[in-house]
């Protein structure tokens, strides 16, 4: 058949169809996600590519972007990269143009005369199959493309012969990634796989293999499908990839933030470490905190579970200088000497860890602490731990963890001129 023979219309829908074919890519499969090197296959090794039918690239299926227009160039002369350029789908097995070229040359020659007129023409055979792997049938599959010499031009017998060439295996297609990395003790849902007849639509998938999540290691997976008359599909494999890639989770014990008054003795809380894999893990810390010296201070907690994952986190340690306060103490006589702070008379005086104090007394009633209820005149010593008089008419203590928890105020030349003070 030549071009004479096709109407101005044939001829601008052909060059339309050429050129849309010749610029577009039709390598990614709508089904697979062509650009993650982790959707190919893992696939059994065929014996032979040559397998007489229509699926030339030995996916499984006779496709139109695929098969077909590497049929349509092979009959146009085309080879190599220009037979192949867009062509090869993400499931492709066979990816070679001389292994192409030889499946197209089989098939060339035992199938290709679709129409029955003693040759293998492009514009006839070749669009005869695109429109017939496009779904097309009845007059649509003929109109423009049958012509002189064919002795099969009925759609009905033209779609029976290229129906016959089909693959007759079940097509199967994994869902989601062959190779897949999985955290270990988590669990594992297998994606699995489709598979399609073109008599009996959706059949079975079985599996084989098994993923124990439990364990490190690799996993294969293979998928197969048998339709109704025993035709079995391509076996497909899937890697899964079984790692620890977690590392501990590390719980401080206490806030993340401490604040510190200086000379007051810290003792850190630590942390706690648990791994998905390895349970209870050792937490190691590093870094100390120095009270005698205001700063801030970080301790780091770090934890390695059994395969070097490594967690740290920090806790922030803020040793403050130590808040001042100033009491005005004053004393009258009634009936006795007794101080007199804040419009009180001998009250109990509550003072605070990380505070430093100054009494202010009257010269003539020097204020001093002692462990024991009127000091020196109830034979109590003189307390003097952080207590500084170097100054005229006042007293400062310096009250930290260390300070007795009780104390008391006397004058050191009256008697049952104080009281009680508690330290918290």
């Amino acid at each position: 058949m030549t071009f004479i023979n096709f109407s101005k219309l044939n001829l601008a829908h052909l060059f339309l169809v050429l050129s849309f074919f010749s610029l577009a890519s039709f390598a990614d499969s709508p089904k697979q996600d062509s650009t993650d090197p982790s959707s190919y296959y893992l696939m059994e090794a065929s014996a032979s590519f040559a397998s007489g039918d229509w699926d030339i690239d030995d996916n499984g299926q006779a496709d139109a972007l695929t098969d077909g227009l590497m049929f349509l160039r092979y009959a146009f002369g085309l080879s190599g990269d220009s037979l192949l350029n867009g062509l090869i789908s993400s499931d492709s097995v066979i990816t070679s143009s001389a292994e192409i070229e030889a499946e197209l040359a089989m098939v060339y020659a035992s199938s290709g005369d679709i129409d029955g007129n003693g040759t293998v023409d492009a514009l006839s055979d070749g669009l005869l199959l695109l429109r017939y792997l496009f779904g097309l049938t009845g007059n649509t599959l003929t109109t423009g493309v049958v012509g002189d010499g064919a002795t099969v031009t009925e759609s009905a017998a033209l779609e029976s012969y290229m129906s016959g060439l089909m693959p007759q295996a079940p097509y199967i297609q994994l869902n989601g990634n062959a190779f897949v990395s999985h955290e270990q003790a988590t669990t594992y849902n297998d994606a699995g796989a489709t598979a399609t007849d073109v008599t009996d639509g959706s059949v079975e998938v079985f599996k084989t293999g098994a993923v124990d999540a439990s364990v490190a290691g690799t996993y294969i997976l293979s998928y197969s499908a048998a339709d109704s008359e025993g035709n079995v599909s391509r076996t497909l494999t899937r890697s899964v990839t079984v790692a620890d890639t977690t590392a501990p989770t590390i719980t401080l014990l206490g806030e993340p933030a401490v604040e510190v008054e200086l000379d007051v003795s810290y003792e850190d809380a630590g942390a706690t470490a648990t791994d998905t894999v390895d349970g209870l893990v050792e937490v190691v810390t590093t870094g100390s905190v120095d009270t005698s010296a205001a700063a801030t201070y970080a301790l780091t907690y770090t934890a390695t579970d059994g395969v070097g994952n490594v967690a740290t986190t920090t806790r922030t340690v803020i040793v403050k200088e130590p808040s001042a306060e100033t009491i005005n103490v004053s004393a009258t006589n009634n009936g006795g000497w007794a101080y007199i702070i804040d419009g009180v008379s001998k009250p109990e005086i509550t003072l605070k860890v990380g505070t430093t104090y100054t009494f202010k007394y009257p010269a003539s009633h020097p204020l001093r602490f002692s462990t024991v209820s009127d000091g020196i005149f109830n034979g109590g010593a003189e307390y003097t731990q952080g207590v500084d008089t170097s100054v005229e008419n006042q007293i400062t203590i310096r009250v930290t963890s260390s300070t007795a928890q009780t104390l008391y105020y006397y004058c050191r030349i009256h008697a049952r001129q104080g009281g009680i003070i508690t330290v918290k």
